[in-house]
């Protein structure tokens, strides 16, 4: 059995996509998979399976969730493993300074070279991102943002995503220890 982390993009977003955790899990169970458990609100669930095709958890999941709540969402798949090599890799100061603060934004593929050098030039004094993989680190600086608004690094790349901050990461990466 391998122990799999979901990352949704779009739960529980304001008035959007609602969604109790409980239910989620049930979604889980319902497709066979073992030891499910969520992370606040925002659908992080780690869980067991002896499946080990990615883009079929994606689809069986997205599937799931699509018949059971009626959400076309984004679904990203991180082994445990994964995750951990995720945080290991972490490449900015954490802690960070007061008003800095630290999010990976996770990928279903790796980003093409003109992608990311997209992204790269998106930077700005507020905000800073490094590609690693099918991850984008990014630090920010909420002083320097003022009243703007973060960069969508998904919407730059042009690819599904999902942005967790940095707590949530290490704090689902331990749920799945």
């Amino acid at each position: 059995m391998t122990t799999y982390i979901a990352f949704h993009r779009g739960i529980n977003v304001g008035a959007y996509n609602r969604m109790k955790m409980d239910e989620l899990r049930a979604v889980f169970e319902s497709l066979g998979y073992d030891d499910v458990e969520t992370y606040i609100q925002s659908g992080n669930a780690v869980f067991e399976t002896s499946e080990s095709d990615e883009e079929a958890l994606r689809e069986d999941i997205h599937d799931a969730v699509e018949d059971t709540f009626g959400y076309d969402i984004s679904v990203m798949i991180r082994t445990r493993t994964e995750l951990q090599d995720v945080v290991a890799e972490q490449p900015f100061d954490v802690p960070a300074e007061d008003g800095i603060k630290h999010y990976i934004t996770f990928l279903n593929e790796g980003p093409t070279d003109g992608r990311v050098e997209a992204l790269l030039n998106a930077q700005n004094e507020a905000e800073s991102f490094v590609v690693s993989g099918r991850e984008v680190y990014s630090e920010l600086d909420k002083d320097a943002l003022g009243d703007g608004r973060f960069t969508d690094a998904g919407k730059i790349l042009g690819m599904e995503a999902t942005r967790r901050n940095w707590s949530v990461v290490t704090a689902v990466q331990e749920l799945s220890e």
